[in-house]
This record gives C-alpha cells, sequence and structure tokens, in this order.
C-alpha cells in the first residue's frame, strides 16, 4: 500500500537502526511524502536513553544511524518503484552504505520529534546518492550524503 512504511514491507530486515525484524532497534518508519511523490519523509522520537554528554542533546551516532538508514531505505523504494514494482514484490532489492558524509549543524533536542526529509539526486543501476536532512523544531540540524550500493540478495544471508 502507498503508506505503508517502506521498513515494514522489506523482508528480513535485522537493522538496528530501520529494521522491522528487529524489536530492539529504533524502528525508523520511512514513507514518501503525500505532499511531494520524490521526498522521502519519516518521524523519529528520541528516548533518554539517545542522550549526548548533554542529557538534552541528541547523540551524534544516533543522528547519523537515522539519516543512514533513512537514505538507504530510501534508495530500496525508490529502486522498486524504478522497476515498476511495490517493495517486496518480486526479486528481493537491497542496498548497502557505500559512503555517509554527515554535516552537524545544530544540536537535536531529545525531548521532541525530529523530521527526516530524503530525496535521492543520483540513480544508476548499482549506486543511488539520497540527501538527507534532519529537521527539530523548524530548523535544520543535520545533513546526510548517503551513497547506498546495490548489493546482491545473498547478502542478507552473509
Amino acid at each position: 500500500m502507498a503508506g505503508d512504511a517502506f521498513e515494514d514491507l522489506m523482508p528480513f530486515n535485522h537493522c538496528w537502526g530501520c529494521g522491522a525484524d528487529n524489536p530492539d532497534g529504533l524502528q525508523l518508519k520511512s514513507t514518501w511524502s503525500p505532499h511531494d511523490p520524490e521526498v522521502a519523509i519519516a518521524t523519529f522520537r528520541p528516548r533518554a536513553e539517545h542522550m549526548a554528554g548533554p542529557r538534552h542533546v541528541l547523540n551524534g551516532g544516533i543522528i547519523a544511524t537515522i539519516l543512514d538508514c533513512h537514505g538507504v531505505c530510501t534508495s530500496v523504494a525508490d529502486a522498486y518503484r524504478r522497476e515498476g514494482r511495490a517493495i517486496g514484490r518480486g526479486d528481493t532489492i537491497w542496498f548497502a552504505t557505500g559512503s555517509l558524509e554527515v554535516r552537524y549543524l545544530a544540536p537535536v533536542p531529545v525531548d521532541a520529534s525530529v523530521e527526516l526529509r530524503a530525496r535521492v539526486v543520483e540513480h544508476g543501476e548499482r549506486k543511488t546518492v539520497v540527501d538527507s536532512t534532519l529537521v527539530a523544531a523548524d530548523d535544520v540540524c543535520a545533513r546526510a550524503a548517503v551513497t547506498a550500493v546495490r548489493v546482491p540478495p545473498t547478502w542478507l544471508r552473509g
């Protein structure tokens, strides 16, 4: 369905950041924006244990993780869409992080939800580049360039 989270449609995803099959993870949920079909969105609610040194600031590693996962899952959803298939239908499409460049622009409060936005800026047969942003209280607090590399379905089995 159009409103289903990408991650919920990806079979055997045990990723700590976005895996629906990892109940101990962050459980990120990304969808296409109803306002712009080229933008993927997600809302993430930090928990107190996600704090950095200061108790009121979100840890930078958590920020990097959710930007990375949102970018990779957007790459997966985009690849399925380009092939005219629903996520999880037919041969499995998987991507892994090839590179992640994060720019931290402002502290992210740990006591409120944040919004993630991602847009595919380049795509090829094996590589997709996604620009992702993290917005808190209407301020862009972090930006990431995620290069996602398509991997074979056997990648899941190790």
